[in-house]
């Protein structure tokens, strides 16, 4: 049941019970003057009588005729019967109002107790009973009046009323609307303005309501679009670095299957021409340098493999490619003590064995050229169900705009961590130094 007919049945209710009350108490109000009028008329009658009926003077013809000029007395009865039995004299009826009886049930509630009064006379016995008659039809008269008045008001008031609580109640019909509407999703829904107090304070409650949502909606819909776009970014990053892996190990294994193979075979040429011009010397000279060069391109060219694209992360795994590298640096950096610590690792694939050789050899490279450092830590093991890398140095810590453009070796440990799943933690250790702490999850 809406609120509107809630209100109006409660109205009407509360009227009815008015009109009830009302009824109640005109009938008792009736019942009380009946009552008064119906004793005073008895006592009124009686005592007359009392004092008529002695005189020895009134005969019989002589009382009938008082008792016809009396007529009619007001709520009361009067008989006369002779010493036969026979009613020789009735009071005639109230003639004011012929045919207006009032119900049973109106005359049942109002009428009060019967009053009897009988005197013995010469002529015979007079009778004096209440009527309370015409009092009840001037009690009824008055209730029918009252009650087209109620009926008047009662339907004018309600009809008033219905009008108010619908023009009241209008906006709560929008107002639910609304809500219905947005239920079903429709976010942009808005409330006219309502100049009523409760029906516009729930408006603007529902229009702020809406647009906060809305610009929730909105601002969750950017943030998914954001990392939808940023999730496409890593992917192509991350086929981005899988092609120059790929890349790299081509070129790495054409540099030591061909290229390796040609320069050596340059360089045992050279030499051997360096044997047979012992004669000639212009001959001997360019040949050995031809010689001296190859060697040159050969180290050269070795060195770069590694950087590349350590072969041995290819046949041996990344335990020992890492155990190579770190042995490259000692031999480059003597001054620098550089220890290792790797655990049993387990199985893992060929992206996360690159990714970690690539997080591990930027850390260390960044040590090694910015840090000054004289230690470099490098532990890693296997916990969790997450491998975990970390690498530490004593040097002289981070700079404090390393977050910023430019600092493409830490970013890019941050951006290899975050394509496999994992987290990169950078910071400044106490008293000096650098740590790097990576996790990267063994299954995605």
């Amino acid at each position: 049941m809406s609120l509107r007919s809630q209100i109006n049945l409660l109205v009407a209710a509360m009227t009815a019970i008015f009109l009830v009350a009302l009824l109640a108490m005109h009938i008792e109000a009736t019942r009380n003057s009946v009552r008064v009028e119906v004793v005073a008329g008895n006592r009124v009658a009686t005592q007359l009588f009392a004092n008529l009926v002695p005189d020895d003077g009134v005969n019989g013809s002589g009382f009938l005729q008082f008792l016809s000029r009396l007529g009619h007395v007001r709520a009361t009865t009067i008989r006369l019967h002779d010493r036969s039995g026979a009613t020789v004299y009735v009071s005639p009826p109230d003639q004011r109002k012929p045919g207006a009886e009032p119900p049973r049930w109106y005359a049942v509630l109002v009428a009060p107790e019967a009053m009897h009064r009988s005197f013995q006379t010469p002529e015979g016995i007079l009778e004096i009973d209440s009527d309370p008659a015409s009092a009840i039809r001037d009690g009824w008269d008055d209730a029918v009046h009252m009650f087209q008045f109620g009926a008047v008001i009662f339907v004018l008031g309600n009809v008033l009323v219905f009008w108010l609580v619908r023009r009241a109640t209008q906006p709560f019909a929008r107002i639910a609307r609304g809500l219905d509407e947005v239920q079903q999703g429709a976010w942009r829904t808005r409330l006219p303005g309502y100049w009523r107090a409760e029906a516009g304070t729930i408006a603007r409650a529902f229009n702020r309501m809406t647009k906060t949502i809305e610009d929730n909606l909105n601002a969750r819909q950017e943030a998914i679009e954001a990392k939808l776009r940023l999730e496409r970014n890593r992917e192509l990053a991350d086929t981005v670095r899988a092609r120059i892996e790929d890349e790299r190990r081509a070129i790495a294994r054409e540099l030591h299957d061909e290229t390796g193979q040609s320069v050596t075979a340059i360089k045992s040429l050279a030499l051997a021409l360096v044997r047979r011009a012992e004669s000639d010397a212009t001959t001997r000279d360019t040949a050995q340098l031809i010689a001296d060069t190859s060697g040159k391109l050969y180290a050269a060219m070795h060195e770069m493999i590694p950087r590349l694209r350590p072969l041995t992360l290819d046949s041996l795994g990344l335990a020992d490619a890492l155990r190579e590298a770190v042995g490259e640096w000692r031999r480059q950096h003597a001054a620098i003590e550089i220890a290792l610590d790797v655990g049993e690792l387990p199985e893992v694939g060929d992206t996360a064995t690159v990714a970690v050789y690539r997080i591990v050899q930027e850390a260390v490279t960044n040590a090694l050229r910015h840090a000054g450092a004289k230690r470099i830590d490098i532990v890693l093991t296997a916990r969790d169900d997450a491998l975990h890398v970390s690498v530490a140095d004593d040097g002289i810590g981070l700079p404090p705009d390393w977050q910023q453009a430019g600092h493409y070796g830490l970013r890019g440990i941050v951006e290899r961590a975050q394509v496999l799943g994992g987290a990169a933690r950078i910071e400044r250790r106490e008293p000096r130094g650098t740590s790097i702490d990576v996790n990267i999850p063994l299954h995605r």
